[in-house]
């Protein structure tokens, strides 16, 4: 029994060293990172078709790039007629709210029945016109009403010639409305002599005003017949004398 135990022997193991197994012999183990693949053209192994291919998508290309300038050069255009149309509309407005104020002088001369000669300052415009300023001078000097010793109507008249009843106005800071008028003064004649006074007097007489419209748009004038003057505003000095 002994004999048969010394007999078996167990396997001799090998000294050999195992070899290191490498993971691209391994299926199913990716790569290394530092391990490049060189992937093949996308082609169609067909030379002319690549070439239509590759002018097609060219020929795409400067299609879309015509179509976006001229779809930017359309827009312009729009741009530019909405602004010509806003402009138009705002001139129209202007246009339809303008006064233009205007002297209108009314002789009476029928003496056998009271004549008179009036004074009226008139808007001929199609707006309402603001009236800031309104001033009459004669010979140079400003004159705010017709009565007392500094009046308009004692350096037009002697006192012998001047009447006792006598209609004014007030101008300065008055609206007036599109085609009508205020009296700015009526003096009535019941002379020869009181209208031939004040027949001389009138080229030494001068008026200016100065109204806006209803969009803050502001004008000058004296009354001569030529077209009133744009001003940015109509300004009141203190102590101004205005009629």
């Amino acid at each position: 029994m002994e004999d048969g135990i010394e007999e078996l022997k167990l396997p001799e193991q090998s000294t050999e060293t195992t070899q290191p197994i490498v993971e691209e012999e391994m299926p199913g183990l990716m790569p290394e990172s530092g391990h490049t693949h060189i992937h093949p053209e996308h082609e169609s192994g067909n030379r002319w078709l690549d070439v239509i291919v590759a002018v097609s998508v060219i020929f795409i290309s400067a299609v879309s790039l015509v179509v976006s300038i001229n779809h930017g050069r359309t827009m312009e255009k729009m741009v530019e007629q909405n602004q010509k149309m806003v402009e138009q509309n705002q001139k129209l407005v202007v246009a339809n709210t303008l006064p233009l104020l205007d002297i209108d002088v009314e002789n009476n001369m029928n003496l056998k029945k009271n004549g008179y000669v009036r004074l009226s300052v008139k808007n001929n415009g199609v707006g309402p016109a603001i009236i800031d300023r309104f001033e009459i001078r004669y010979k140079g000097v400003s004159y705010n009403s017709p009565f007392g010793s500094g009046g308009l109507l004692n350096a037009l008249l002697p006192s012998a010639l001047q009447p006792k009843l006598i209609a004014d106005s007030s101008v300065s800071g008055t609206i007036l409305p599109a085609r009508d008028s205020i009296r700015v003064i009526e003096i009535p004649v019941t002379s020869p002599q009181t209208l031939q006074l004040l027949h001389a007097a009138e080229p030494e007489i001068t008026m200016k005003a100065c109204y806006c419209s209803v969009l803050e748009e502001c004008w000058e004038t004296n009354f001569d017949h030529k077209r009133p003057q744009p001003v940015k505003e109509c300004k009141v000095e203190p102590g101004e004398k205005l009629w």
